[in-house]
């Protein structure tokens, strides 16, 4: 099995760029969606299940990315990635998955991280990142408005303004939701795919050899139930 380490502490920081941001900021983008997209009334939940809205609603769930189930362990994940995209090019703690300058859907990706949660025993796929580098502000706008264009065709996104300045576009519905009318209405289960920018700084950018990147993140997902 390879198992490859980061370069430098630069390179540790950029991948933490990536993947950190997505679990501090996925709520607050499920919660954007379900106010503005959807524009659902809550007492509806009162009311007889319209399977209509309910097929619409499937037609939005992504339940799974790259020829990969959502929930599925890493260990079945990783030969099926090794098999479609060849040997990962960094691997660390059981927790993700890297591949590098992979063709996906048409797309040329810089890279492509399949993360994993754990609950100490069992490894669930939770969310999926997809990177395009771009070396000016300009570059990456264009790109994102590319990758806007193509998963608009398949679902319904939401624009929004991040804290940056940049677009935020959000959509999709998330894999655990049980196709229930009534549950989607109780649960969080919106936002379950966003593109954004990311824009590094000076030394980080000097290193890289580029200065944002943009992302297309699915998740996360929490398969990990912890209760008191």
């Amino acid at each position: 099995m390879l198992n490859l380490k980061p370069n430098s502490m630069k390179e540790i920081l950029i991948i933490l760029m990536f993947i950190v941001p997505v679990f501090a900021s996925a709520q607050e983008y499920s919660n954007l969606t379900s106010k503005d997209s959807l524009n659902i009334n809550m007492d509806s939940s009162q009311v007889v299940v319209d399977s209509i809205v309910e097929a619409n609603l499937k037609k939005e769930q992504i339940t799974a990315i790259g020829g990969i189930p959502f929930g599925i362990s890493r260990e079945k994940a990783l030969p099926v990635l090794r098999n479609k995209y060849g040997e990962e090019d960094y691997l660390s703690d059981n927790k993700h998955i890297v591949f590098k300058n992979i063709k996906y859907a048409g797309v040329d990706f810089n890279s492509v991280y399949f993360l994993f949660q754990s609950d100490g025993i069992n490894s669930y796929f939770n969310a999926c990142i997809f990177i395009l580098n771009a070396k000016t502000k300009k570059e990456a706008i264009d790109k994102q408005d590319e990758m806007r264009a193509l998963l608009s065709k398949k679902y319904n996104l939401s624009s929004f303004t991040d804290d940056n300045g940049f677009n935020l576009y959000v959509g999709g519905v998330s894999p655990l939701w049980n196709g229930s009318w009534k549950s989607f209405l109780e649960g969080n289960y919106t936002g379950a795919v966003h593109i954004d920018i990311i824009n590094y700084d000076e030394e980080l950018a000097q290193n890289a050899g580029f200065e944002y990147s943009v992302r297309i993140i699915y998740g996360p997902f929490n398969y990990v139930k912890e209760e008191f």
